[in-house]
């Protein structure tokens, strides 16, 4: 309201004479009331005329409170004459410490009030949260000075002493009641300054209280009871986070998890190169979900670890989980330790020191005997043993431990045979999973040396890599020990190298070096179709390989067209292939006698094997003809069959179906055995059978690849009934085939390694949208909460093929359409819409940690400088410190919103983890397109449901989607609350109005 300031201070002077003539006449409170109301107009609140200023004046002028005074005040806040802020603010304002019977009445009439202080909406009520902050700060000038007082002195005064109990009990009542912790924690953000000096004040008392050793508690002062400090540090280390709220599942911790299996069988099979730090992240970040602990999630871990490798033996991944289970997961376990602090304890015998959780942890692995027990019985040995060894390696167990807790399985395992006894394929894997590591060390070390000093040394390695799975197990190990990077590296140098001979050259040392590039091209070529050539070409060299698997290598997703290939040949080169060709003796003897770089015969092979291709359309050339072509170009170099059958599937991916059976045919021929003088010839070649053999797979591989395609002629699919047998290509509808999928995980509670890639293949073929739909059908049909935890657990795992892609499908699409009562979607009611809430808050969290994480990623160069970044940004987090035994407290510019000069830090009370979101990373986090969108979009179809006064089960899916966002994000979700439409909560509170909503939920 506003009014002439003449006016106004004429009514100001009217009261303050209408307060001492109160006084002299002793007029009751009810007299007050009804005179003071002859002054102040209906409706116009006392604040304006500062009454309450007006009334406190007058009632500490002397040395001791006028009680009259107070009574009239009091009188004032109840029958809304002024505002509580309007007290609050005058109060805080009185600085005359020394009058101790003053400050007495004043903080006992504080007492009296404190519990009912509101706001009713008024315009003057605006400035009851600064008011609260100022109060807060006047408190703690009083004990201060009392402080001050008792150092000088050392000892109080009987009036001091009072003094100190009354502010206890002020900031006792304060601590317990929500309302004013809330409002207290918005003028924090309103009135910075003001808490900056709050902050300073305590910092000071600290410091005293350390001096001087006086504590004063609060309470009763019995033993146990807080003290006066402990209150105000939780009023200036207030969180949002510490005021009360409902738990959303009750604050239970679920007694079993579903979704670290699975999704551990994602990241490992369609991530094998993800590195550490990565997993670190995500699973600190489950950990939050989940509420566990961090025994419990290392226990979870290597449980997950040991199911997934229940249906690996004899598959392609059989090495990779194993290396990941017994290698990758100790390294994992012991960065955990390390980014967060782990409790460490020394042992009493050796003094060496251990982790407490990984401990707790294998204490807890114990108890789930049926895992165990049928891993031990599958791999003939004790599985926590093996474990147990790589532990104590990096220093997060001792021997001791080992002992102790390997007789606990002793009993079990007695009757199985030993590791190096047993002949049992996943037995055997395990065996040579420990053994690969010295290997792998040596062929880095000689891949790192001058190629030149060490070729045959390195010739007879790689070669040896070559025998039976040995090439997965390296592969596998150096992935998860970080090494695959280092490895590419090495061959692709030497394969650099071993390029730059001629085919004319003679002696012992060229045919080395043909060898040696025959198998570092093969090994290059075998890991880019396993791994992709992303982690070849993210060397980002020129190298002859990089350029060839950049233009000629035909993959899967990424199309190559074969006359581009072609028309890039050397018309030159082609002429003396085919004069090669043309040889009376055979292709083979031509290229021994012709003078032409290996480099360039690999980028000429297309455009040769095209035009016989031709030729052979066009039946100018015979059948016989081409074999011995074919037979010529592997019996030289196994190299030159991958480049011609990379061609030929490249250009059977472009053609009709009547026009792919001959070049197929050429394919086949590339992979048969060679006979008759040519292979006596071949024969004499260093490591012939090997290079042949990983020459075969890369081929086979090459042809799955286009069976899998849809313009497959039925004829070919015909030819190779074995492969159909390994599901290169499914005949059933898209919808049978997810049918089948979620039968085998709902029959087992955990996901297989063939079900993980067909739900691959499914995401690739029908997008997110189609698969979260399916997943979300298969949520609301079940009827128990037990089943529904479930199912939410494994859908969340499975999600994470692309979780952003099927975050945004589920956000953006299926949810509203649920909520606008679509009749394709099922219902939203209890307790499916408690589920569904759950798995969507996880979802959007979770991607928008995999965006920071991604964003990191792409900025970053070695492992270590990933190491640094974390812990930069681990470091950064630590906005406020404290030191709960009383030292200092401050805080900083970030956390205080533009402080300068200030010297002192504060500690949040949260836990000190080590994750991508941080205190800092939260609140400066913002939010990433697509997501943000999809945000917004969601939360005004929240807004046009509660628009109404009606609780239904649609808005009751809002509340709990709004409250399980607060609860689990915490801080980390401050970008996302940002894009909720004003007077959403209201209305929902409107709506809602019940126990549920709590202070902290609101704020």
């Amino acid at each position: 309201m506003i009014m002439d300031n003449s006016k106004t201070t004429s009514k100001t002077t009217l009261l303050k004479l209408m307060l001492l003539r109160a006084w002299k006449e002793r007029w009751t409170d009810c007299q007050w009331g009804i005179n003071v109301k002859t002054i102040l107009t209906r409706g116009v609140s006392g604040d304006v005329y500062n009454l309450a200023d007006a009334i406190i004046q007058q009632a500490v002028v002397g040395s001791g409170a006028n009680m009259l005074f107070l009574s009239y005040l009091k009188h004032s806040l109840c029958a809304h004459l002024i505002s509580h802020a309007a007290v609050l603010n005058r109060i805080a304002k009185y600085d005359q410490f020394d009058k101790h019977h003053c400050l007495i009445a004043l903080l006992d009439f504080l007492k009296s009030i404190i519990d009912g202080v509101t706001c009713r909406g008024k315009q003057e009520e605006a400035i009851l949260t600064k008011a609260t902050v100022s109060l807060v700060h006047w408190l703690l000038q009083i004990y201060e000075c009392v402080l001050q007082s008792y150092a000088e002195d050392s000892t109080l005064q009987p009036e001091e002493e009072e003094v100190v109990q009354r502010v206890a009990v002020v900031l006792e009542r304060i601590v317990e009641n929500p309302f004013l912790l809330g409002v207290l924690s918005i003028g924090k953000c309103d009135d910075p300054e003001l808490f900056i000096a709050l902050q300073k004040r305590f910092n000071g008392i600290s410091n005293l209280t350390l001096t001087t050793g006086y504590v004063a508690n609060v309470g009763g002062g019995n033993a146990n009871s807080l003290t006066v400090t402990d209150c105000m540090r939780k009023l200036v280390l207030l969180e949002v986070d510490a005021l009360e709220m409902r738990p959303f599942d009750g604050g239970k911790v679920e007694p079993i998890t579903y979704s670290l299996q699975p999704l551990i069988a994602i990241e490992v099979l369609l991530n094998p190169m993800c590195d550490t730090h990565q997993y670190v992240a995500q699973l600190i970040n489950l950990k939050r979900l989940k509420g566990f602990t961090y025994a419990r999630l290392y226990c979870e871990l290597m449980r997950g670890c040991l199911i997934a490798l229940n249906n690996v033996e004899g598959t392609a991944k059989e090495s990779l989980l194993c290396a990941f289970a017994f290698i990758k997961v100790p390294h994992i376990l012991h960065q955990l330790h390390a980014k967060t602090n782990g409790a460490e304890q020394q042992d009493e015998a050796t003094g060496a020191t251990y982790s407490v959780e990984v401990l707790e942890a294998f204490d807890l692995l114990l108890q789930d005997t049926p895992v165990l027990d049928y891993m031990d019985m599958k791999c003939a040995c004790n599985v926590v043993e093996c474990l147990l060894k790589e532990m104590v390696k990096l220093q997060l167990l001792t021997d001791t431990h080992v002992k102790q807790l390997v007789a606990l399985r002793e009993p079990v395992t007695a009757g199985l045979h030993k590791l190096d006894a047993n002949s049992a394929p996943l037995t055997m894997m395990l065996k040579f999973v420990f053994r690969v590591e010295s290997p792998l060390a040596g062929i880095l070390k000689a891949l790192s040396t001058d190629c030149s000093k060490v070729q045959d040394a390195l010739l007879a390695m790689l070669c040896q890599v070559l025998t039976g799975n040995s090439l997965d197990l390296v592969l596998s190990v150096a992935s998860v020990e970080g090494k695959f990077k280092a490895f590419i590296s090495g061959l692709l140098k030497c394969n650099d190298y071993a390029k730059q001979a001629t085919t004319a050259e003679i002696g012992k040392a060229p045919t080395t070096r043909s060898a040696l590039f025959d198998v570092s091209f093969m090994i290059l070529a075998s890991i880019a179709q396993s791994y992709g050539s992303d982690v070849i070409l993210a060397e980002g060299g020129n190298s002859f390989f990089e350029k060839w698997v950049r233009d000629y290598m035909v993959e899967r997703k990424k199309t190559k067209s074969p006359m581009t290939m072609v028309k890039q040949a050397d018309p030159m080169v082609l002429e003396e292939l085919i004069m090669a060709m043309n040889n009376s003796e055979g292709m083979y003897v031509g290229l021994k006698a012709s003078s032409l770089r290996w480099e360039d015969i690999c980028y000429t092979i297309p455009a040769l094997v095209h035009q016989v291709l031709m030729a052979w359309e066009s039946e100018s050339i015979a059948p016989l003809e081409i074999k011995k072509m074919l037979d010529g170009l592997k019996a030289y170099f196994s190299t030159f069959a991958v480049c011609a059958a990379s061609w030929l599937c490249a250009y059977m991916q472009m053609v009709r179906q009547d026009e792919q059976l001959k070049p197929m045919n050429m394919v086949q021929q590339l992979c048969s055995a060679l006979a008759g003088p040519l292979a006596d010839e071949w024969q004499q070649q260093d490591y012939c059978k090997e290079r042949f053999g990983l020459m075969g797979q890369i081929v086979r591989r090459m042809q799955q690849e286009f069976l899998r395609t849809p313009q497959v002629n039925p004829k070919l699919r015909a030819l190779f009934p074995s492969q159909q047998q390994q599901h290169v290509v499914s005949h059933l509808p898209l919808e049978e085939q997810f049918e089948e999928a979620w039968k085998a995980i709902a029959e087992r509670g955990w996901l297989p390694i063939e079900t993980t890639f067909l739900l691959d293949t499914l995401l690739q073929s029908c997008g997110p949208a189609w698969l979260v739909e399916k997943l979300i059908g298969k949520l609301f049909v079940c009827k128990y909460v037990r089943d529904l935890n479930k199912t939410m657990d494994i859908i969340f795992a499975i999600m994470h093929l692309d979780i952003e892609r099927c975050t945004i499908a589920l956000l953006s699409q299926l949810v509203p359409m649920m909520l606008l009562s679509k009749a394709q979607t099922p219902e939203i009611v209890d307790p499916q819409s408690r589920v569904l809430a759950k798995l969507c808050v996880y979802c959007i969290i979770v991607t928008m940690e995999t965006s920071l994480t991604a964003t990191k990623k792409r900025t970053r160069g070695t492992a270590s400088s990933e190491l640094e970044d974390l812990d930069a940004l681990c470091t950064s987090a630590k906005l406020r410190k404290i030191e709960l035994e009383g030292m200092g407290v401050g805080c900083t510019e970030s956390a205080t919103g533009g402080a300068t000069g200030t010297e002192f830090s504060l500690d949040s009370a949260l836990e000190p983890t080590a994750s991508a979101w941080t205190t800092e990373a939260a609140s400066n986090a913002s939010l990433k397109e697509p997501l943000q969108s999809c945000l917004q979009t969601l939360f005004r179809t929240f807004a046009q449901h509660i628009a109404t006064d009606e609780l239904s089960p649609k808005v009751y899916f809002v509340f709990q989607f709004l409250s399980l966002l607060v609860e689990s994000g915490r801080e980390r979700i401050m970008c996302v609350l940002k894009l909720l439409p004003n007077g959403l909560v209201q209305s929902l509170l409107k709506i809602n109005a019940t126990d549920e909503m709590t202070v902290g939920l609101i704020l």
